[in-house]
């Protein structure tokens, strides 16, 4: 538990400056590019994301569980070697694969006559391989219980770097003339830091790896339970599908304010994250040492955790709301009432707890998928609906209808299953999970 203690705490000092970084990344960028190259930025950038959740195909997730489960043992450092080898040519051959889809889909658009900018689709893809491998690398050092080097190389460097790049805007034209050539300079920038994290594991992990001469690796790749867990993964694209989708129905500069707002909102995922981050191995292996007490235990801890900064941090996003948004451009001050929902969404599903990442390490991959497919499915099938009518609040009422529904349903069923409970209710007598 102290070493949960401390990895939270690490993943919390590390994630309020990703925040930040972020926070400035994104502000910058609106103000250098303007709110219509912004839009398209955001378009891109929304893309992207969505094209690296698909491309991992549930290996960031996998190889948590499969090197906790191995555990330390110099007996395992074959199986653990061919585990990250598997999942390094499965995460690559799943970008490629996404890459080529929406190439050859867009230019079969424009042959069928549709107006597709390629602009768009070259950006996103631009970005694609350095993200995927970013998530992958950064899951990896998860699992050896190294949260700085996790964290720190995407989270703080390359996003300062960005925020450097941004205020040296004046000095550098070619790189900011328009979205689709800052997407490929933050793609080249990414790609450099997922090669140097690559080389520092190389020689901080070795060991983990060298096996004795001779020894033969009895690990076999779980494709069922990888596939599960992409299906699940695909539920943390929610925002970015729901941009994708919105997009569709408003014009440019409404897309960079929408983006604006949802990125602003996700200063509220900081606390989230960084427990999820320290969470998650301990999940799997409390888990798979059926000490469920433990789980409890942990449950409630984390329920403390989390509930005060998320409040503080609600209530600073519902007061600045306009100002806030101003920060990126003033036009998008018209956003604050959908920052209001998606902020009020996030506070939601922050005091529901970890419940995605204790079914994903407790087996309960099926379920993720099913409750995912439920809630996103619907939040996505109310965009057409609501965004039409409403402009940016409808695209923010179907996010928020998505979380909320998906909130509810994790934190039920492990309360009934498990017997476990992560959220605020675990704190309240004669509500919590009897033990």
């Amino acid at each position: 538990m102290k070493r949960l203690m401390l990895g939270s705490v690490l993943s919390a000092a590390l994630k309020i400056a990703s925040a930040g970084l972020t926070f400035l990344m994104f502000m910058f960028l609106a103000r250098v590019l303007g709110p219509v190259e912004y839009g398209l930025f955001a378009s891109m950038f929304a893309l992207a994301t969505v094209g690296s959740v698909a491309s991992l195909f549930g290996q960031h997730t996998l190889i948590i569980k499969t090197l906790s489960s191995l555990g330390e043992a110099q007996e395992a450092a074959a199986d653990r070697r061919k585990a990250m080898r598997q999942s390094y040519l499965v995460t690559l051959a799943g970008g490629v694969c996404f890459i080529a889809v929406i190439m050859i889909a867009g230019l079969a658009a424009r042959q069928a006559g549709v107006d597709v900018d390629m602009r768009y689709l070259i950006g996103a893809a631009a970005l694609v391989l350095p993200f995927t491998l970013s998530e992958l690398v950064s899951h990896q050092y998860r699992a050896f219980g190294s949260i700085l080097w996790a964290l720190a190389p995407r989270d703080v460097i390359w996003r300062g770097a960005v925020v450097l790049a941004c205020l040296g805007a004046a000095g550098l034209p070619f790189i900011f003339t328009n979205a689709l050539t800052a997407m490929i300079a933050l793609s080249v920038g990414l790609a450099a830091i997922v090669a140097v994290q690559l080389l520092a594991m190389i020689r901080q992990h070795s060991a983990r790896f060298a096996a004795r001469p001779g020894a033969q690796s009895t690990h076999r790749m779980d494709w069922r339970m990888s596939g599960w867990m992409w299906l699940a993964s695909l539920g943390t694209m929610g925002g970015s599908l729901n941009l994708s989708g919105a997009a569709l129905f408003l014009p440019p500069d409404q897309v960079g304010a929408y983006f604006a707002a949802q990125k602003t909102s996700q200063l509220l995922q900081l606390p989230i994250i960084a427990i999820d981050i320290a969470a998650t191995p301990v999940f799997a292996r409390m888990h798979a040492q059926n000490d469920f007490d433990g789980l409890r235990n942990v449950g409630r801890k984390l329920a403390m955790l989390i509930a005060v900064p998320l409040a503080i941090g609600a209530a600073v996003i519902f007061s600045f709301a306009p100002q806030l948004l101003s920060l990126f451009d003033p036009a998008f001050a018209a956003a604050a009432g959908a920052l209001t929902l998606l902020a009020g969404s996030y506070l939601l599903i922050g005091l529901g707890g970890p419940t995605r990442q204790l079914m994903l390490m407790s087996n309960g991959e099926r379920q993720v998928v099913r409750l995912t497919l439920i809630a996103e499915g619907i939040g996505l099938a109310l965009i057409p609906v609501l965004v039409p009518a409403f402009g940016i609040m409808g695209a923010a009422l179907a996010a928020c209808v998505a979380r909320v529904l998906f909130t509810v349903m994790t934190v039920l069923w492990c309360r009934a299953r498990l017997g476990v409970d992560t959220s605020v209710l675990s704190l309240l007598p004669g509500v919590s999970v009897p033990r």
